[in-house]
């Protein structure tokens, strides 16, 4: 393993530009903190371009065992690199998970149509939960926060790693509406509860934040608008939360007819 010790070093350079969103998408790579997360990245190790390990820090044997490009760096570089306060000795620069459309093709798929989620962590919290509840796919509108910044990255658990994303744009929704997926809005402004609501078969769910709800281009393709029955008194739900409802809910649903 190679010894770097200095942040002139232009691989070191590179990789702390990756905090930046600019930079990820110009080199279709992102960063990944905590050796959790790298055992996670590890089980598809063709997505590894470089880890970085803290000095003081016991790196994994897989990194030798799969000879991946590795290097030891001071703990000023960790910190440097790292998005965290207090990093935990590893750092590895990975590669955008790239799915095609196909994947979306599934006769019984179930995906999440997202709109202008913007706080990383509830992002992030969504991706982990779609991951832990088999969603097939999550679809992002463009006022949603980047899926691959650190913050978000961090709160998936390795969720980022395992559920296919894709950008919300209108030829990929026309193009699963002919492939007869159905839409099924999340809002408070109706009495059709999550419970009423028919889960089977190709679906996408629309959720909307909390600060704006849905935007009205998608209640008006959804065939169904549905709600959480909750305790009126209470104003609303997290975004986080209430995706994870509507996914157990989607879930129970879907397993009770294999």
């Amino acid at each position: 393993m190679l010894r770097l010790t200095s942040r002139d070093n232009t691989l070191v350079k590179e990789t702390i530009k990756l905090k930046q969103k600019k930079h990820r998408q110009l080199t279709g790579t992102f960063l990944i903190e905590g050796e959790r997360m790298l055992r996670e990245v590890l089980k598809t190790p063709e997505l590894i371009v470089r880890v970085f390990v803290d000095e003081d820090h016991q790196p994994p044997q897989e990194l030798g065992d799969l000879k991946i490009e590795s290097y030891q760096v001071t703990t000023a570089i960790i910190k440097a690199m790292a998005d965290t306060e207090h990093p935990q000795g590893v750092v590895a620069v990975v590669r955008i998970p790239q799915y095609q459309q196909e994947v979306l093709s599934k006769p019984s798929s179930l995906l999440l149509l997202l709109d202008r989620i913007s706080d990383p962590g509830n992002l992030g919290t969504i991706i982990r939960t779609a991951w832990a509840m088999d969603i097939d796919g999550i679809l992002l509108t463009a006022g949603c926060a980047d899926p691959f910044s650190p913050k978000v990255v961090r709160s998936t658990m390795g969720g980022i790693l395992h559920v296919p994303i894709f950008n919300a744009d209108r030829n990929l929704i026309n193009g699963l509406f002919s492939r007869g997926y159905r839409m099924i809005a999340a809002t408070p402004n109706t009495n059709t509860t999550i419970y009423e609501a028919d889960w089977q078969g190709a679906v996408i769910c629309a959720i909307g934040s909390e600060a704006h709800g849905l935007d009205e281009v998608w209640l008006s393709q959804s065939v169904q608008q549905v709600v959480i029955p909750i305790n009126p008194t209470v104003d609303s739900l997290n975004a986080a939360v209430s995706c994870a409802i509507i996914m157990a809910e989607a879930r129970r649903q879907r397993a009770a007819r294999i």
